[in-house]
């Protein structure tokens, strides 16, 4: 819920920058300024788990503080001539290029005709043995930290003592993983090892002992869901956005691969195998 606030907010606050973007919000030195059109900008290149901080004062305001130290820098940079430097012209350069290569692939993104509900619809129905859910287990555990404890685990269960009681007698390690129920897990979700053990189990059966970081793991299925189909109304948003984000990442490739078939490109191999050897050096060293 509190997500889904901090999301509605910054969309408010994003039609309000947008209306508004060219208001000054402060000024420094009388010759930096910073527009409201900068500072969302800079809220849209925050990290999802930092976005609060654009939803209160004392946030925004550290916000604008980055802004105005950055500024700052870049004009005593520019003051000491470090811009006509060529190593930072180049990545200056090298920055304008990703920066307009990026905005062309947000533009093809964007044009991309969305795929429709009855496209999806029938994509799902071509291929509905792909729309099934995991099977899942519904699993217990005794977990001891040695091998000589998994010895004695093994002699018990297979001379017929019940899981439960050995449960209470081996509660888990010191500090780490604890026996008991481990609930109901997808079996996709379990590692390798853990699923190749388990998958096929029937309600009742054990496997055991298997070695992991946090020891040594005996597990028992308690019941056992079986693949179960997922009907489309229960994924059709999803698959919709999925397919639409696949049709625009196929738009780009297709683009980029237009570009790169109508360009006249030279390689010149000499030199580009200097370059290899030039970084090898330094692969070396690491």
């Amino acid at each position: 819920m509190r997500n889904g606030f901090v999301l509605l907010f910054l969309l408010l606050l994003g039609v309000a920058f947008a209306q508004n973007g060219n208001k000054i919000v402060a000024t420094v030195n009388d010759d930096i300024q910073v527009t409201l059109a900068e500072l969302q900008a800079e809220v849209n290149t925050l990290p999802r788990e930092r976005l609060e901080l654009a939803t209160t004062k004392e946030g925004i305001g550290q916000i604008l503080d980055q802004i105005i130290q950055r500024k700052l820098l870049a004009q005593k940079a520019r003051a000491l001539q470090m811009d006509t430097i060529s190593i930072v012209q180049n990545a200056i350069e090298r920055s304008t290029e990703s920066i307009l290569a990026d905005f062309i692939v947000i533009n093809i993104r964007q044009s991309t005709t969305p795929v429709t509900a009855e496209e999806a619809q029938q994509i799902y129905t071509a291929n509905e043995s792909l729309f099934y859910s995991a099977p899942s287990l519904n699993l217990k555990q005794i977990v001891v930290a040695t091998s000589d404890d998994a010895d004695k685990v093994s002699k018990a269960l297979n001379s017929g003592e019940k899981f439960d009681d050995l449960i209470d007698k081996y509660p888990g390690v010191s500090g780490g993983a604890q026996s008991g129920s481990l609930g109901v897990i997808p079996l996709n979700q379990l590692t390798p090892n853990v699923q190749g053990a388990v998958q096929n189990l029937k309600p009742g059966e054990w496997a055991g002992p298997i070695q992991t970081d946090a020891g040594f793991h005996f597990l028992e299925v308690i019941s056992r869901q079986e693949p179960a189909k997922i009907e489309f109304e229960k994924i059709s948003e999803d698959l919709v956005q999925q397919l639409t984000n696949q049709r625009a990442q196929t738009n780009v490739i297709s683009y980029v691969e237009s570009l790169v078939d109508e360009a006249k490109i030279t390689i010149d191999n000499a030199v580009l195998k200097e370059a290899i050897v030039s970084q090898a050096p330094a692969l070396s060293n690491d």
